[in-house]
């Protein structure tokens, strides 16, 4: 199991159950008898062992990489504005929530909550009515010959 697949598995444990693991094998319980009572997997409680014995805490490190460019608030703003909006475009909703970041992270963020970039209706959608009179427009004249 390659390194970058083992930090996942860790990653999914919460602080209090890297807690637990940390009382739990402190106390003489297996990795196996710890990993049964939490429901999770031998080498997730073995990793977090790892990295306690290791730097002597049971809590995550920081993550690495830039920080995010919109806050929890502002993502939430961004996706009521589209539900509430829903034929505003992209580049509107960005404009009224007044957000400084670049148009691709606004449309990540979009995405993120299932909901798709849209653009303005440019024209009246046709009633059933309007198709059936074109129709009949187009028909009476389809054999029509320019002279």
């Amino acid at each position: 199991m390659s390194l970058k697949r083992r930090r996942s598995h860790y990653q999914q444990l919460t602080e209090f159950e890297r807690g637990r693991v940390v009382g739990l094998r402190e106390g003489g319980f297996s990795f196996r008898d710890i990993a049964e009572r939490l429901g999770r997997n031998v080498s997730t409680v073995h990793d977090c062992w790892q990295q306690c014995s290791r730097e002597g805490t049971a809590s995550r490190r920081p993550g690495f990489g830039r920080p995010p460019g919109t806050t929890e608030r502002d993502v939430h703003c961004v996706r009521r504005m589209a539900v509430a909006h829903r034929t505003a475009s992209a580049a509107e909703i960005r404009a009224a929530v007044g957000t400084t970041v670049t148009q691709r992270t606004f449309r990540n963020r979009l995405l993120q909550g299932q909901l798709r970039a849209r653009r303005p209706v440019s024209c009246i959608p046709l009633t059933p009515n309007h198709c059936l009179l074109r129709c009949e427009w187009c028909q009476a004249r389809a054999h029509w010959r320019t002279e």
